[in-house]
């Protein structure tokens, strides 16, 4: 649930926050996709260190503080408007690339704790799973979209404001679902830490005896 939930928003930022910053803050193919950059390049750096901060402070907290730094970061790109610059978009997407990074051992430790002769089919589930989430993320955010979108229409708005309020709407739900992704992360990954740590304290227990 919590990979699905992650899939769901990070393909709903790409994907229309690209429209955004080309139709709204009149970026050019190029300027959006660099606007991207920092986010790529913040991501994988801290997908490398993401196993690291797993291991010291427990893959649990790792990634569902990784998933609530994401949900604030797609709420805050919700926020702006259509007087948004380059630099003005920088921490959003900074916040948006470390949180995604640090959400990378959510799949190894889900993965960890099937058996080995299912290690396969498991990590299958999990590819499929994202990439179905990733196209509803799209879909759906698009169907708040437009809805109310066609709303501020009706009502008059102009279509810059009109696009504005599908857009934040849109990507305010992704956040919400992002953030609630973070909890059953860490109520999910939790429970897998203490599994191992109760059965060796039940080994310790009867070897004593």
């Amino acid at each position: 649930m919590a990979l699905m939930l992650w899939a769901f928003g990070l393909f709903g930022i790409y994907f229309f926050t690209s429209l955004y910053l080309q139709g709204v803050l009149g970026f050019s193919p190029t300027t959006a996709g660099t606007a991207f950059v920092p986010m790529a390049v913040l991501m994988a750096v801290s997908a490398v260190l993401s196993e690291r901060v797993a291991a010291r402070f427990g893959a649990y907290r790792s990634t569902s503080v990784g998933m609530v730094a994401m949900g604030l970061g797609i709420g805050s790109v919700a926020l702006l408007g259509e007087s948004a610059s380059f630099l003005s978009l920088m921490p959003s997407f900074a916040v948006i690339g470390v949180g995604v990074g640090l959400t990378i051992p959510l799949t190894a430790t889900v993965l960890g704790v099937m058996p080995t002769s299912q290690a396969g089919v498991a990590s299958a589930v999990l590819n499929a799973s994202r990439e179905v989430a990733g196209l509803l993320g799209i879909t759906v955010i698009g169907a708040v979209l437009t809805s109310r979108q066609g709303a501020a229409l009706a009502a008059g708005h102009t279509p810059v404001d009109a696009y504005l309020t599908g857009y934040r709407a849109g990507l305010l739900l992704a956040a919400a679902l992002v953030l609630a992704g973070g909890g059953a992360a860490y109520a999910a990954l939790r429970r897998a830490h203490l599994a191992p740590q109760a059965e060796t304290t039940r080994e310790d227990l009867v070897l004593a005896g």
